[in-house]
């Protein structure tokens, strides 16, 4: 025969839930001392609050346990659920909560056999299980409820001081920016200054105005890729876009990294497209991005080395690869080469130090261009390989958009 739990809610059971209404102190007595030998690691939590309110728990449980079906109450499943707030609040587990309640069924039918002195009834038990599991019910949603909203708040906390810092951060770094760039000027202008003073007349001081305007120069090109990651992050940032052909573009990049390959001795080789490539890219900032990493490869690859420039159309894509033979990537800053101040570590005898945003900024103008970046390497002394792959122009959908603006002018016939 089945035997409906609203069934047995609804059945009135006077003699136990009067027995259990009016004796909630020494049910709550005994229920203490059978858990701090059950549950010794939960004893931190058996306070006075939270022991009392297990005794307004068994009163509500005994009063609904008296009411008929008209009278149901829900009162003791309310009390449930600020029961499982509480122990939430001081740090009970969910397996701690129900092993209480499990504790609590056994006490209470032990208490009502003793007290009536015969057997309970088969529905009394039945009675008694299916209060406790509403309550645990109750309980254990209170305290899930509970955990998950203090994750939810934890996170977004979290994501706030996240947000502040980042935000901090790009000011920082737009300050910085401005304040360096403010005595660069003049610096730079000093020097061309001395240098068109001094430098016909004292060929002693060229090799200290070279190194003083290649310093400069550098220190120049640092400060303007700070403004860049400043105003990106800032949201001011724009580009120029316009219609390039690639193999010019890789062109113009390789001759501005040929004084860096020369440098160092490096073997210095480009592969553009032999078909025209085009694509719709600010010629600055992909001049910018092909640099970084050509300097990049330049700086960390040994003298007499060898770097590769090549471009080519690969489906809707445009490919460009930067490869070298240089010190490659470890494979645990694989993930990071692309962070912030990330760098491979300085102890190292290849290390060029810098500040650790180069390839930050690169990946951000790819971001801008709608393009992705990835860097490969098998590791120390072997190399590595950044692809970057942006939007290819499609002739054929500019041609068909041209031929239905056409027919969208032409007049009815």
């Amino acid at each position: 025969m089945k035997i409906e739990t609203a069934v047995i809610r609804s059945e009135p059971h006077s003699e136990i839930g009067t027995l259990i209404e009016k004796n909630a102190d020494a049910i709550l007595e005994r229920w203490c001392h059978r858990a701090m030998e059950e549950q010794p690691a939960a004893k931190r939590v058996h306070a006075a609050v939270l022991r009392d309110h297990f005794a307004k728990l068994l009163r509500a449980m005994g009063r609904g346990l008296k009411a008929s079906e008209r009278e149901e109450t829900h009162e003791h499943r309310a009390t449930a659920l600020v029961h499982g707030e509480q122990r939430w609040e001081n740090g009970w587990s969910p397996t701690e909560v129900v092993r209480d309640y499990q504790l609590m069924r056994l006490v209470v039918l032990e208490f009502l056999e003793q007290r009536l002195a015969r057997p309970l009834y088969y529905r009394e038990i039945m009675a008694v299980g299916v209060f406790i599991d509403d309550a645990i019910a109750a309980s254990v949603a209170t305290y899930v409820a509970g955990r998950d909203d203090d994750v939810l708040r934890r996170e977004r906390e979290r994501s706030e001081t996240l947000q502040e810092a980042n935000r901090r951060k790009d000011e920082f770094l737009a300050i910085l920016g401005h304040e360096l760039r403010n005595p660069l000027a003049p610096i730079q202008t000093s020097l061309r200054v001395i240098r068109s003073l001094l430098a016909a007349t004292h060929p002693s001081v060229l090799t200290s105005l070279e190194v003083i305007e290649r310093q400069s120069s550098h220190l120049n090109r640092l400060v303007d890729d700070i403004l860049d990651l400043a105003r990106i992050g800032q949201g001011r940032f724009e580009l120029k876009k316009a219609r390039l052909d690639l193999a010019k573009i890789l062109e113009q990049a390789a001759q501005a990294a040929e004084p860096a390959m020369k440098a160092r001795h490096h073997v210095f080789e480009i592969e553009v497209p032999d078909d025209p490539v085009e694509l719709d890219a600010d010629p600055n900032r992909l001049l910018q991005i092909i640099g970084n990493l050509l300097n990049n490869a330049a700086k960390y690859t040994d003298p007499g080395g060898r770097v590769q420039l090549s471009g080519a159309r690969e489906a809707d894509s445009v490919v460009i690869r930067v490869r070298d033979n240089g010190m490659g990537i470890p494979p645990e800053m694989r993930s990071r080469v692309f962070e912030l101040f990330a760098q491979v570590e300085e102890s190292k005898p290849y290390s060029q130090g810098g500040l650790g945003i180069g390839l930050t900024l690169v990946q951000r103008l790819v971001e801008q261009h709608d393009g992705t970046i990835v860097c490969a390497s098998e590791g120390e002394g072997k190399g590595s390989e950044f692809t970057v792959r942006l939007p290819a122009i499609d002739d054929r959908a500019v041609a068909l958009r041209v031929i239905e603006r056409a027919r969208a002018k032409e007049p009815p016939r």
